[in-house]
């Protein structure tokens, strides 16, 4: 199993290598200056050309690449053009939030979409499996976009119930921490909510259909067990 593993982790280098390239690529023949946008609007082109050296865009296009992929494998992910600050720090300022909301869209979605596809296959061709399968369409085609800003405004706008942005960390309550998670969870969630209740239903239909179809058990012969008996 762990040699499975490192094949398939060391398989998805070179696939991993290309993207690389090609967006870099991309990035490197897109029009635009990034020197002249951090420069502004009102910088001289000494000004630009100073920050393009500094950045090292004035160098050759494999030597950006290489210097490049050399900082990403030690850890180096550079620093943001928009906050100057490092990218690295700026992605570890997210992480917390990004697992708590994916942590409560998987509860969420858990512990709505099964039982809702267990009651569809229970009632299957009833009102109950038709309502719950009508629900499941509507909600996979809705954008989860639209969910999240009709969410906000009844939920957050009308009712004022729950906040409509922000964050706050667990340490400061479970509550307030689970309070700005709830409409965002629920948006993300819905349209998983909706793909795990058809597939628990369609399982859970075929489970039920080889039960319903398997032979019966074999009875035991009356005349062997009375052969036995007179023995």
């Amino acid at each position: 199993m762990l040699s499975y593993i490192l094949r398939r982790i060391l398989s998805t280098l070179p696939v991993m290598g290309i993207v690389a390239l090609f967006v870099f690529s991309l990035l490197y023949i897109a029009p635009g200056d990034p020197a002249a946008v951090i420069a502004g609007d009102q910088a001289s082109p000494a000004d630009v050309e100073r920050i393009r050296q500094s950045l090292g865009l004035d160098r050759p296009f494999l030597v950006q690449f290489g210097s490049w992929l050399w900082n990403i494998v030690h850890g180096d992910l550079g620093t943001s053009i928009f906050t100057n600050l490092p990218v690295s720090a700026m992605i570890a300022q997210r992480i917390e939030p990004t697992l708590s909301l994916m942590a409560i869209t998987l509860v969420l979605t858990i512990l709505v979409a099964v039982p809702l596809g267990v009651a569809a296959a229970w009632k299957a061709g009833s009102w109950v499996d038709r309502t719950i399968m009508a629900f499941a369409v509507f909600a996979f085609s809705l954008p989860v976009f639209v969910v999240g800003y009709v969410l906000a405004y009844v939920f957050a706008l009308q009712f004022e119930w729950l906040p409509v942005q922000g964050y706050t960390p667990l340490t400061a309550g479970f509550w307030p921490w689970l309070q700005n998670l709830i409409l965002p969870a629920v948006a993300l969630g819905t349209v998983y909510i909706a793909l795990i209740a058809r597939i628990t239903r369609a399982s859970c239909s075929r489970c039920c259909s080889r039960i319903m179809s398997a032979p019966p058990a074999p009875k035991a012969s009356t005349s062997a067990t009375s052969c036995s008996f007179t023995r």
